[in-house]
């Protein structure tokens, strides 16, 4: 375990001491942003509905369920258990914008950003490169900006994916093709 943590450490400052200026930071902060609390994925999945989905109401209530399933999960449930505290300044870390407060393991941006990636590439299979790269930014930028370990960042995507792939497989997937 230390050896895991080793190593997630010396990723970490791999990442987040990666070359800082005004745009690389600007990126960052940006796919970091439209990430939070879900609100890109919200934005798809609306122009989503009334573009192509008008008929299915239920993409919706998936959206919504696999959301708060998502955030319950690793707000509430996981990143109080493991209580793993953020990266700080006195360890090394360069810390883009203001500093995170709770903890740090699972991330959520990266729990919501796969799960919705996952979801959305269901209904839209030709944007799906698009979804998965958009995950993939708002999660990189996550140890970049020095606000979450790349174990971090990891289970939150692995958290997301099975939570997304339950849902678009589940029973709710079924009321929408009907």
């Amino acid at each position: 375990m230390n050896f895991s943590l080793s190593l997630d450490q010396q990723l970490f400052f791999l990442i987040n001491h990666l070359p800082h200026n005004g745009f690389f930071d600007g990126v960052a902060l940006f796919f970091s942003g439209v990430g939070t609390a879900g609100i890109i994925w919200l934005l798809l999945g609306v122009f989503l509905f009334f573009r192509e989905e008008k008929k299915d109401r239920w993409f919706v209530f998936q959206l919504g369920v696999l959301g708060l399933a998502v955030w319950g999960l690793v707000e509430e449930v996981i990143k109080p258990l493991v209580g793993r505290l953020r990266p700080g300044l006195e360890a090394g870390a360069i810390i883009i914008g203001s500093q995170s407060n709770g903890f740090s393991f699972p991330s959520g941006h990266a729990a919501i950003a796969w799960a919705m990636a996952v979801l959305l590439s269901q209904k839209e299979p030709k944007w799906r490169w698009f979804f998965y790269i958009l995950a993939t930014a708002i999660s990189f930028s996550r140890i970049y900006l020095g606000k979450h370990y790349p174990l971090d960042v990891l289970a939150g995507g692995l958290i997301g994916w099975i939570l997304g792939f339950m849902i678009s497989h589940s029973i709710l997937s079924k009321k929408s093709t009907s």
